[in-house]
Parts: C-alpha cells; sequence; structure tokens
C-alpha cells in the first residue's frame, strides 16, 4: 500500500449509524407491524457502493403460561425520513429476527443481512417494527430490548 501524499484524493466512507433502547415492550399482543414506543430508529447516508451491513436485533419472550407466543423484529426503511418513500417494507423472512415460541425467558439473538442498491450520498432513515404470532389471551409477548447497526460498506 502506498503512502498518502499531499494533494492525492482521499474517500471516506460514512460513518456507522446505530440505536440502541432498552425500553421494555410489555404485553404486546399486534399481529400486524408496529414501531413501538419509542420508536427506534437511525438516520445514515448511503455509501458511494450504495451498500450496507445491517444488524437488526434484540431481546424477546413470550410471558404467558402456554409459550406459543413468537416476536417478529424487521427493519423498516425509507429515503429522507420516516415520512419519506419507503424503500424496504418490514419483513421478518429476508432481514427480520423471531423469536423461539417456547421461551419464556429472554432470549437475545440478532440477524445480519446486506442492503444493496440504496442512491450514493442519499439520506435514509431506518426503524424496527415488531409483530407477535397472536396467541390466545392472556398469553402475550416482550420485547426487552432493539437494536440497529448500519455499517457501509466499500
Amino acid at each position: 500500500m502506498s503512502d498518502i501524499e499531499s494533494g492525492d484524493l482521499v474517500r471516506t466512507l460514512p460513518p456507522t449509524a446505530f440505536v440502541h433502547d432498552d425500553t421494555t415492550q410489555a404485553n404486546l399482543t399486534n399481529t400486524s407491524y408496529a414501531t413501538g414506543s419509542p420508536e427506534v430508529g437511525v438516520f445514515f447516508v448511503a455509501p458511494p457502493s450504495g451498500r450496507v451491513r445491517l444488524t437488526i436485533g434484540g431481546g424477546f419472550r413470550d410471558n404467558g403460561g402456554s409459550a406459543v407466543d413468537r416476536v417478529f423484529l424487521a427493519p423498516n426503511l425509507f429515503r429522507d425520513n420516516s415520512g419519506g418513500t419507503e424503500v424496504l417494507a418490514p419483513s421478518v423472512t429476508l432481514r427480520g429476527y423471531l423469536s423461539v415460541a417456547a421461551d419464556t425467558e429472554f432470549q437475545y439473538g440478532s440477524r445480519v443481512s446486506l442492503i444493496e442498491n440504496m442512491t450514493p450520498g442519499q439520506l435514509y432513515y431506518i426503524r424496527t417494527m415488531h409483530l407477535t404470532s397472536g396467541g390466545t389471551d392472556p398469553d402475550t409477548a416482550d420485547i426487552a430490548a432493539r437494536d440497529l447497526i448500519v455499517i457501509p460498506l466499500p
């Protein structure tokens, strides 16, 4: 690798963006995607490659007696902000994480995926969305923590 000399053009990647929140989301029963409160999201700028590495994760449990409820945590990506154009709808199948129904103690996990074809230099906003498998009452599920990490790739 050669040394950088005066006048050389140096390209850098935008910084890594991350957010963590450990506000408990208790007694969840929603069977369609919701943001939770507070909304857990972060802004980032797409790198010149238009590719980022995404890690989404958290802590989840079924808090009912029959242990049948699962939590699905998925990313939701927009251009500019949450009122902008939706680029990636929440889907646990491709980029999300889901809990095991039999766990009545908190389990923690994450999933890593690649997001490509973003516009270089464009501002994006990504947030977590969750739903449950919709077990029977009084069974519900809880979330102990939610995390997002966005790493720009060269």
